[in-house]
């Protein structure tokens, strides 16, 4: 089992942990600066600006991290976000005249330090978690990450009963330096290939870093299908998202709908990834790519041509396996794929992929649910239908690599069933 394994625990644990603070970060800033300001555009603009930071730092995170040892940014990164959401609950409590610049400026870093984060993470799993553990592992991500926010929605509402919403930014500060002290005292046997840019110097990093891209796209030249993959993993996202954002006008629109129904169809949504984790062992592998991209255009039509609250429920659970087995596959399929030397690189383009997919896909949804929530339904499935043809060409095309391009001292990579 896969909970057995002293690093595939802790790092699950350390992801839940994070998300904690994630969760409670986001609720306990916006109620703080509605409160402050009295607008809600303030905090869409936070979240802006730290998409940009996001877009920013990944074409950099990437080779920086595959140049150093993956668990030691991760601890690093963990510390430096504890420190900036300090900074944010300080700038919040003094409350000045440039609080919106101060707040804002605290959050492009604090999306820096969590998207090297996280590219940090992808590359330490793939190196020390491999083959039939992987497939596992990742599947469980998603969960963990889904717990840990909840976990911290739920304790800003115990912090409330005590304290002001800027106070419950400490918890978020406590679980960050909790996950760095819990990862940083993990010892792995592994060793991880160092990139190009360990040794480099100021005045070649630039240079040495066009290379080092340049040398992902070398080596997976005759890979086309590889780069379909890192694109279809915007599709999944936006699928999730595009259903969370439909949930809530769907349950206005019920005849005598309850506010609790948004989060139990929403909970439905999460108990199918959960379930989905059972099977992953039969059911993640490239074969079965556009089978689980497919069914989510199915179920999202489905939804829009339906008016039962039990089908509601239904059809959300079922996106909620489709979409776990959907992003299990990609994720697991991009680690093994990528060399010793690309492994972080890979996390980039992965995690660029979702935030512009995302930003430039989710305000049709948007602008599609004002119309009514059947025409957000069908164009969450009009927007699936390319990556649904996408995991088709994926399922034809895609060969798993039989050799690494450079020696990986770290571990033999194991491949996904290719059947």
């Amino acid at each position: 089992m896969i909970l057995r394994d002293t690093t595939a625990r802790t790092m699950l644990g350390s992801m839940l942990l994070s998300s904690v603070g994630v969760g409670l970060y986001t609720l306990a800033l916006g109620q703080t600066l509605f409160q402050q300001t009295g607008d809600s555009q303030t905090f869409a603009m936070i979240f802006a600006l730290q998409g940009l930071g996001a877009v920013a730092v990944l074409p950099f995170s990437g080779p920086l991290v595959d140049a150093f040892d993956s668990r030691s940014v991760y601890v690093l990164c963990s510390v430096l976000r504890a420190a900036t959401v300090g900074v944010i609950m300080v700038a919040l409590t003094v409350s000045d005249d440039g609080l919106v610049a101060v707040v804002g400026t605290a959050a492009v870093f604090l999306a820096v330090f969590d998207n090297v984060q996280r590219t940090a993470f992808f590359k330490f799993t793939a190196h020390h978690i491999a083959g039939g553990r992987a497939v596992a592992f990742n599947s469980l991500i998603g969960i963990a990450f889904q717990a840990g926010s909840l976990t911290g929605m739920a304790a800003l509402g115990l912090v409330l009963m005590v304290g002001t919403a800027t106070q419950a930014l400490l918890v978020d500060v406590a679980v960050s330096l909790t996950a760095a002290l819990v990862v940083s005292r993990l010892r792995t046997s592994r060793r991880e290939s160092a990139g190009r840019l360990r040794n480099t110097t100021l005045r070649s990093a630039l240079p040495d870093l066009l290379r080092d891209w340049a040398g992902l796209f070398r080596r997976h030249r005759h890979e086309t299908v590889v780069f379909g993959m890192v694109l279809m993993c915007a599709g999944d996202f936006v699928y999730s998202y595009g259903l969370s954002t439909l949930v809530v006008p769907l349950v206005e629109a019920w005849p005598g709908g309850q506010s609790w129904a948004a989060s139990t169809l929403q909970g439905s949504l999460g108990v199918g990834m959960i379930a989905a984790t059972f099977f992953t062992g039969w059911t993640v592998r490239p074969s079965l790519l556009p089978v689980w991209m497919s069914l989510q255009v199915a179920i999202a039509l489905g939804l829009a041509f339906t008016t039962a609250p039990a089908a509601y429920y239904a059809g959300f659970f079922l996106a909620g396996v489709a979409n776990l087995n959907g992003i299990t596959t990609l994720l697991t399929l991009l680690q093994q794929q990528a060399g010793p030397l690309d492994k972080a690189k890979m996390a980039s383009l992965r995690l660029l992929a979702i935030g512009l997919g995302t930003a430039a896909l989710m305000p049709a949804v948007g602008l599609a649910s004002r119309q009514s929530v059947e025409a957000g339904f069908l164009t969450i499935a009009a927007l699936m239908v390319p990556f649904a043809a996408c995991g088709v060409w994926a399922a034809l095309r895609f060969r798993p690599r039989t050799e690494d391009p450079a020696p990986d001292t770290a571990e033999p990579r194991q491949e996904l069933a290719s059947v």
